[in-house]
């Protein structure tokens, strides 16, 4: 039986990708309180699903919407520290635009970005969830939403 990612790999090699980010998003994006290095790791992790092979293959993509990137490559890609780029990816995941979903990879919140259709979309939607704990997606705050979080060092708030 074949599964989304053998799908996703047979479709990747035989049709165009369209990245779509949410323009909502984009309009948003500059009210949050992020740092100049969180806004750029996001478009550093953005920026692998670009990425193509010799023959023009789209390669980095392991599903809708998950990346496979370490910290040490972000933080290349931001021409920063690795820690300062930890700093900037724990905003990112703070606010859901993206999450760890294992070791050297993250996935990207679906309702921020997507591959192509609406069709793709909710492929990318039902991906992330079923690989999620909880199964759900995280909501994502508006921006200068107070957000709180509990942390195992306690509460943590800050606004989005």
């Amino acid at each position: 039986m074949a599964t989304l990612t053998d799908d996703l790999d047979d479709w990747l090699q035989t049709a165009p990708v369209h990245v779509v980010v949410s323009v909502a998003f984009l309009h948003y994006l500059p009210q949050y309180t992020l740092t100049p290095v969180a806004k750029d790791a996001f478009w550093v992790v953005v920026g692998q699903l670009a990425t193509t092979d010799a023959r023009g293959r789209y390669i980095h993509m392991q599903g809708p919407g998950e990346i496979p990137i370490n910290q040490q490559e972000i933080a290349k890609g931001c021409r920063v520290s690795r820690q300062t780029a930890s700093g900037g990816m724990q905003q990112l995941m703070e606010r859901a635009f993206l999450w760890k979903a294992g070791r050297g990879r993250y996935q990207i919140h679906p309702h921020l970005l997507y591959f192509g259709s609406a069709e793709r979309q909710a492929e990318a939607i039902g991906y992330a969830k079923a690989n999620r704990k909880d199964g759900e997606l995280p909501p994502i705050p508006r921006p200068g939403a107070e957000v709180v979080l509990l942390t195992d060092k306690g509460v943590r708030k800050f606004i989005a």
